[in-house]
């Protein structure tokens, strides 16, 4: 009987199926949604436009509340002045506010710099009076001296800081400066110039008590001299000062021989107060 041959079979290696709804999962998966900056450029227009909202709401609520308040009509407006230039009509027209303006739709900053643009004005304060007055104080310079081409005409008047204020026929009391600069205009500051050294003779002066004013009742002072002012009383009394030095050492002693001339009816119409020069003219012992 015929043997069997044995008959091997190749076994075929087993391969591995991949079911097709396996994921691969080292295969990186794409992000969903918006990109990063668009979410902020979206974020930044969200709060751009809150922004806006609130401003036009408070915008509203400010109308509303105050400067379309009829409550906030200004129906008087109340100036004061510690000087006796400027007129409550002067200063309301420099200011610019009226009565019927409402109170909060005015700028009180602009008003105060309208009217401290004056040279006469020093300082001005404007504040509120709730709920209908607005309140419009001046501080103004003061005239010490006048200066100009003719004594009885019309005169620049000058303050201590020798800050021109005005031109003006009144205030002849005050002492008239000659030989100085005329030239000038409301604003400028004479101190620098010739007219600087008979100030501080003139504000001692004004601050000296009564009795010393009365013995010096200064008429003109002619800057024009380089070595000494001179000055004139209202009788043509003559004093020479020196153009600085102990100011109010030099009135006191001036005053002092004044007194004796005329308590002793001396015939003496001038002094010499500067040290390099013969002191005192004729000055009594």
């Amino acid at each position: 009987m015929p043997s069997k041959k044995a008959t091997s079979k190749k076994k075929r290696p087993k391969t591995r199926r991949t079911s097709v709804l396996q994921v691969n999962s080292t295969q990186k998966s794409s992000p969903v949604g918006l990109p990063a900056g668009a979410v902020l450029l979206f974020g930044g227009l969200c709060l751009l436009m809150l922004g806006w909202g609130v401003l036009l709401f408070m915008t509203w609520m400010g109308e509303v509340l105050f400067t379309e308040n009829d409550r906030f009509t200004l129906e008087q407006i109340e100036t004061r002045s510690d000087g006796g230039l400027l007129t409550p009509a002067i200063i309301l027209g420099w200011g610019g506010a009226t009565v019927g303006d409402n109170s909060y739709d005015l700028d009180l900053n602009e008003i105060r710099s309208r009217l401290e643009k004056h040279a006469i004005v020093r300082k001005a304060v404007v504040k509120r009076k709730l709920p209908d007055t607005l309140i419009v104080a001046v501080n103004e310079r003061v005239p010490i001296g006048r200066m100009g081409q003719v004594e009885g005409g019309m005169n620049w008047l000058f303050d201590e800081e020798g800050i021109i204020l005005k031109k003006d026929f009144e205030f002849k009391h005050l002492p008239m400066i000659r030989g100085a600069n005329v030239n000038v205009g409301i604003g400028d500051d004479v101190s620098k110039g010739k007219a600087g050294p008979a100030i501080p003779y003139l504000i001692a002066l004004r601050d000296m008590p009564g009795k010393i004013r009365d013995l010096l009742p200064v008429h003109v002072v002619n800057v024009g001299h380089t070595d000494f002012l001179d000055f004139r009383l209202k009788d043509g009394f003559q004093i020479k000062f020196p153009r600085d030095g102990d100011i109010d050492k030099l009135i006191m002693e001036s005053s002092r021989i004044l007194y004796k001339i005329h308590n002793e009816n001396l015939d003496q119409m001038s002094l010499d107060m500067c040290p390099e020069g013969p002191n005192r003219i004729a000055a009594p012992e």
